[in-house]
């Protein structure tokens, strides 16, 4: 990706395998990820992305629907949009095309596929995209929408240029319009200048909305990032501490709202089989044992009730 050279063929559609160049690699028959920009206009104070990998640039829409045709043509079943920030699709002005536009005709296009996408900055979260979201039944109902801190004064500090309250809005925006949304999170602990009064709304962030899952990590300096420089940098035991805190609140979290799966009706991707069961893959991301016998194969959607939820899987019934 730091080879811009070459990134601008990608983005003009004018890509050619070559040993001077990278090939792309897919190692799963099931699942594909296409990239549709690359680069990063944002600079958090925490990450190199946009120092090393520069500035946006957009595929051109024709490159990105010719390589989803041929995925689909391939019998890939989950193909995911891939970009730092994928809802800055198109802001470099180079192509008449919007993200939610690009994913409406994608989410139309022929075939037995779901597609996902992959990153989406709060700040950037659009009432269009939400409606395609809610509109398309192709589209996965799961968001990924990284909120890196409750606390207003750390996402400041982090250059984020959205509120908590502004993140809380999109929120509740997307649950009324897609109830059954699975959203999930990154989460920075420990950021320099984080208090306990920061940290414990974090916690209150956590607890409010309720992910189905929540990536946390300790913050630690990646050398040329402005962070890096910040005063007030948190002892490792208290961000230890914080963190092993957080991820508790979370795994309960996560526990209830898997538990009250059981008795509903969904969408599964059958991956492989064991012995007793067939092994697939909810949209939210949770592991689902299917119980014989079965009428359907690996690589097959299916439609199934959610009957228990023990040791961390769920188990269902096909329908």
């Amino acid at each position: 990706n730091q080879n811009r050279k070459y990134l601008q063929k990608v983005v003009e559609g004018n890509y050619t395998e070559s040993k001077e160049s990278p090939i792309f690699v897919r190692d799963n028959p099931l699942y594909a990820y296409v990239n549709i920009m690359y680069g990063c206009n944002n600079f958090c104070t925490y990450c190199i992305v946009p120092y090393v990998r520069g500035l946006e640039l957009s595929r051109s829409p024709e490159s990105i629907y010719k390589e989803v045709h041929e995925l689909i043509d391939q019998g890939y079943k989950v193909i995911t949009l891939l970009g730092q920030n994928v809802n800055s699709y198109g802001v470099d002005g180079k192509f008449d095309v919007t993200f939610p536009q690009l994913l409406d005709t994608i989410a139309k296009f022929d075939g037995d596929f779901e597609v996902r996408f992959m990153t989406s900055h709060p700040k950037d979260i659009s009432d269009d995209l939400i409606e395609v979201m809610a509109s398309n039944s192709k589209i996965s109902k799961t968001l990924h929408l990284p909120a890196q801190s409750g606390s207003n004064t750390i996402l400041k500090a982090m250059n984020r240029n959205y509120t908590i309250e502004s993140y809380l809005n999109k929120i509740e925006k997307v649950r009324a319009a897609i109830p059954e949304i699975a959203l999930s999170t990154d989460i920075i602990v420990g950021f320099p200048g984080e208090t306990e009064q920061d940290y414990q709304a974090t916690v209150e962030l956590i607890k409010k909305v309720r992910y189905h899952n929540a990536f946390i990590f300790m913050y630690s300096k990646r050398k040329g990032t402005p962070a890096e420089k910040f005063e007030n940098q948190v002892p490792q035991a208290v961000k230890h501490e914080r963190i092993n805190n957080l991820l508790s609140i979370q795994h309960k979290i996560s526990n209830e709202l898997f538990s009250d799966l059981v008795g509903s009706r969904i969408r599964v991707l059958i991956e492989s089989k064991d012995e007793n069961y067939l092994i697939a893959k909810a949209q939210c991301g949770k592991v689902v044992k299917i119980e014989k016998p079965v009428s359907a194969s690996l690589g097959q959607f299916v439609d199934i009730k959610i009957t228990a939820y023990e040791s961390g899987n769920l188990i269902g019934k096909a329908i």
